[in-house]
């Protein structure tokens, strides 16, 4: 049951957290304000478990909930106190009052919410409302009473969150890849040589074949587990900025001291085509096998539902893992994402018996093999990956998947999107089809998890954002009903 301290403590937090820009993610994640009163809130926790959203995010979802639910007047007051911005697609026509409503500034926030108060109202439905409060009132006792009515709702809100919640705790899932820092370009033409174009968008985020993976599980409500190598630099602290972010430990996480973090130029057309030219700065910035041994490393596989690899790391680690994988007590599903490409490929054909999936394009799958003949067909490729033990070979791009499997040899679209392709969309297939294969029990492949995550790499379509645009649960279920309704 909520305790009058327990209220008392989320009010203070309000109320300090109301001035300059109100609560944000972003001034959860910058202010001095001591916030695990809010963070603590099973609410909260239970958005976290269910939404991936970083903790701030879902402090602010959380928060919003609640106000939602209140009375008219403590509704507008809240929402313009904290900024939340609630009314903000409500003031089109009004944007001299919506630039003044959530200004980063309390004190035009509050003259604004005084004169707009009647019309205010009137927007959310209210013909007659009380008096509008003066700038004076509002800062005395009248802010103070609202928060207080919050503070109560959400602590309320997550006594019950506490008492209803019987969700289990996610699948464990380990991720060996790379985390780099993804310099995005898109372009309307490649250049030929000795030409020039002009990028017509560049972003620089957090990237990486691994962290894409690593997120992608996150967001389908994994416990994930990420182990990657990173350098001493800006791009480093980002990187592990954004993994506290998304709520991926940092533990398996190897920081190299001096040097730089690798990082892959991505250049996208607007088609969604992308070409990736990468730098690894393998020699001085890798993961290691004596790493890979370490205690926490072996307590993660020992708990692991899934371990998804990419070809990011050093060969002996992925071999390490493949073969340590394989011979757990409690198998976990294996899943490999062949890319980037190997200089020897053969080098890792013994582990390829422990490997239930293989996903790449088949470009990607075609050098796993040996270059004796570029013109393999697709079902020659998976034919020699298969007789090397690979129990199914998942063939992806364009926003189709064509599986090859003793059990199962179909082809598969997602539905329909107006690219050709996505950065980032093998990741997101594979995490949708281990969420699926592991939500529906160990009984094997089936046309639906392969509809499920052929539907995945249609979700959050984006050509200049990667890692964030992996989706939840939630954004692939939703886009398979519009496609079944258009249907």
């Amino acid at each position: 049951m909520a305790t009058d301290a327990e209220v008392i403590g989320v009010r203070g937090v309000f109320l300090k957290l109301r001035t300059h820009a109100g609560l944000t993610a972003r001034r959860l994640r910058d202010t001095e304000v001591d916030t695990r009163v809010l963070a603590d809130l099973p609410a909260v926790q239970r958005a976290i478990r269910e939404s991936g959203a970083p903790v701030e995010q879902a402090i602010v979802d959380a928060v919003a909930a609640v106000v939602a639910e209140l009375d008219p007047t403590d509704r507008l007051i809240a929402d313009v106190v904290l900024a939340l911005g609630m009314l903000a697609d409500r003031l089109t026509d009004q944007p001299a009052l919506a630039n003044r409503l959530y200004r980063a500034d309390l004190g035009v926030r509050r003259v604004a919410l005084s004169e707009g108060w009647a019309t205010l109202h009137e927007l959310m439905g209210v013909e007659h409302p009380p008096q509008a409060p003066t700038v004076r009132s509002l800062r005395g006792s009248v802010e103070e009473k609202t928060l207080g009515v919050l503070a109560e709702r959400c602590v309320r809100a997550a006594g019950m969150a506490r008492r209803e919640s019987t969700e289990e705790p996610g699948n464990a899932v380990v991720v060996v890849g790379g985390a780099v820092m993804d310099h995005i370009t898109v372009v309307e033409s490649l250049p030929v040589a000795g030409e020039s174009v002009q990028a017509t968008s560049f972003h620089m985020n957090p990237g990486g074949k691994g962290l894409n993976l690593a997120v992608a599980g996150r967001r389908m409500g994994f416990d994930v587990r990420f182990a990657a190598a990173v350098g001493d630099d800006a791009a480093a602290t980002r990187l592990l900025e954004y993994m506290s972010e998304q709520n991926l430990g940092t533990d398996l996480i190897v920081e190299a001291p001096g040097e730089a973090t690798p990082v892959a130029q991505v250049i996208v057309l607007p088609n969604g085509d992308a070409a990736t030219i990468g730098w690894k700065n393998e020699l001085r910035v890798a993961l290691s096998t004596r790493d890979m041994r370490s205690q926490a490393m072996s307590r993660a596989l020992a708990e692991a539902d899934a371990v998804l690899v990419t070809l990011e790391a050093p060969v002996d680690v992925v071999k390490w893992t493949l073969d340590t994988a394989r011979t757990l007590p409690r198998k976990p599903l294996v899943l490999l994402q062949a890319s980037p490409p190997l200089d020897r490929p053969q080098q890792i054909y013994r582990q390829l018996t422990g490997v239930d999936y293989v996903v790449g394009s088949e470009w990607a799958l075609s050098k796993l093999l040996p270059p004796f003949n570029d013109d393999k067909s697709i079902d020659e490729i998976a034919r020699q990956l298969r007789t090397m033990g690979v129990a199914t070979v998942c063939v992806v791009e364009n926003f189709r998947c064509r599986i090859r499997s003793r059990e199962l040899e179909a082809d598969f679209d997602a539905p329909s999107v107006p690219l050709t392709d996505s950065p980032g969309a093998r990741e997101a297939f594979s995490a949708a089809l281990i969420h699926h294969l592991l939500r529906i029990g160990r009984g094997g492949l089936t046309r639906e998890s392969l509809e499920w995550a052929s539907a995945a790499m249609a979700t959050n379509l984006s050509i200049d954002i990667i890692t964030d645009a992996m989706p939840k649960p939630g954004d692939v279920g939703r886009i398979m009903e519009s496609d079944q309704s258009v249907g």
